[in-house]
């Protein structure tokens, strides 16, 4: 989860891939649950030595991952690993099962505003894999408008990486908000649950592998606050992934 005012693509981990204490608050191993969720991890210098950004995804087809446009640079080169300790697998030679693909952020993907009040728009990226991740079933993406019908105590649950020890894929469930003032492409979620380093993760209809929306930023320092993340069922998104997913 990215806080408001860090302009930078995710949590940054220092050493290439040395722990961090941020991760699905309350959050518990996902174990197989949600095969297709993943991690993707970025080096900014292009050398591993010198650092690692990491981010939350899930496949939605063997070839293509959605995460956050906030994680990486349009037309970056990342690392996508679907393993439940993803982290642990990129230490691997070669980077384990990782496969790369190149991000696509939304054209229109922007901060409006200024820290701490700034607002995402359009905060969503595909990341095309250069081979096939195979995956017993994938992401499912919402018709237009579903999040619109949902009603105040929707559960949801939120699956990402967020760098806890050796990077394990957790779970965790959060409430649909209603009745306040929102950002028409957001979706406010229940507090104290997503941090650094879970965003991009879906946060999906709860026991369903439905994509409501991607963890996109909350206005918390310590993660406490609620949170918002990207919806995914806004017409201009939905147009969007739908270049990518066939």
């Amino acid at each position: 989860m990215r806080l408001k005012w860090i302009v930078a693509a995710a949590a940054v981990v220092a050493c290439a891939f040395a722990g961090s204490a941020f991760a699905l608050i309350g959050g518990a191993p996902d174990g197989n649950r949600h095969p297709y969720v993943g991690a993707a991890v970025y080096f900014p210098t292009g050398n591993p030595a010198d650092g690692a950004a990491l981010c939350s995804g899930s496949l939605v087809s063997p070839t293509v991952f959605v995460t956050a446009a906030h994680c990486f640079p349009d037309g970056a080169t990342v690392l996508v690993d679907t393993n439940e300790a993803a982290l642990a697998d990129l230490h691997q030679p070669g980077f384990g099962s990782g496969v790369p693909g190149v991000v696509h952020n939304h054209p229109r993907y922007h901060v409006e505003g200024a820290p701490p009040n700034d607002v995402q728009v359009d905060d969503v990226a595909v990341v095309t894999l250069a081979g096939p991740i195979a995956s017993p079933r994938y992401g499912k993406l919402p018709l237009p408008g579903l999040t619109l019908l949902l009603r105040d105590g929707t559960r949801v649950d939120d699956v990402a990486y967020g760098v806890p020890t050796a990077g394990v894929r957790q779970v965790a469930q959060q409430t649909v908000i209603r009745g306040r003032d929102v950002p028409q492409n957001d979706l406010e979620l229940s507090a104290g649950v997503t941090c650094l380093g879970d965003s991009g993760g879906p946060d999906l209809l709860a026991g369903t592998d439905i994509m409501l929306a991607v963890n996109s930023f909350g206005p918390s320092a310590d993660c406490g606050g609620v949170t918002y993340s990207q919806r995914l069922d806004t017409l201009d998104v939905w147009l969007f992934l739908l270049k990518y997913v066939r």
